[in-house]
């Protein structure tokens, strides 16, 4: 998935993103996965132990987990800038299956420019493809800055279960 964003200029230096590239993610973008969610964790006062090969065998030997990562097309480099740790959870009382998007994060040189909502963008393209029943985003009760841009971006604060927001599919 392909999805423009604004042009972007840096103060020291200079920095163009004009589209980011969403996809699931390949054993090659692990090793800036990882680092990332070690940093995530740090962000929220947690120190992450979850090693390359466990996330690994997470991401892609378990039916119920999606990894999205968002690349910058216009860079050489190929690392993942963002992510999206997608996890299936079954609604107990309806049986319906739907999607928590446990993780989400963008290095900081590329917030507010759009990764987060390609991602998000993205994560509800998957949703609808695999015909889950809904889509929510879970974060960390002290996230307030996350908590705003979900709400900046039109999105259904859930009333239980911690700072949850729904993504409207239709």
């Amino acid at each position: 998935m392909r999805i423009g964003v604004p042009k972007r200029a840096k103060r020291k230096g200079t920095f163009h993103m004009s589209v980011v590239n969403v996809r699931t993610a390949e054993p090659v973008h692990l090793p800036e996965v990882h680092r990332m969610l070690i940093a995530l964790a740090a962000h929220h006062g947690d120190a992450a132990t979850i090693t390359p090969a466990d996330l690994s065998r997470l991401v892609f030997q378990s039916p119920a987990t999606r990894l999205l990562v968002a690349c910058l097309a216009d860079s050489p480099a190929p690392h993942p800038v963002g992510y999206a740790l997608l996890v299936a959870r079954q609604n107990l009382v309806t049986g319906q299956v739907g999607y928590v998007m446990d993780h989400l994060f963008v290095q900081q040189p590329f917030r507010r420019a759009g990764v987060g909502r390609a991602l998000i963008a993205a994560a509800r393209e998957l949703t609808l493809e695999e015909g889950r029943s809904g889509l929510t985003i879970s974060t960390h009760p002290a996230n307030t800055d996350a908590q705003a841009a979900y709400r900046a971006m039109g999105l259904a604060e859930l009333p239980v279960g911690g700072p949850r927001f729904a993504v409207a599919l239709a």
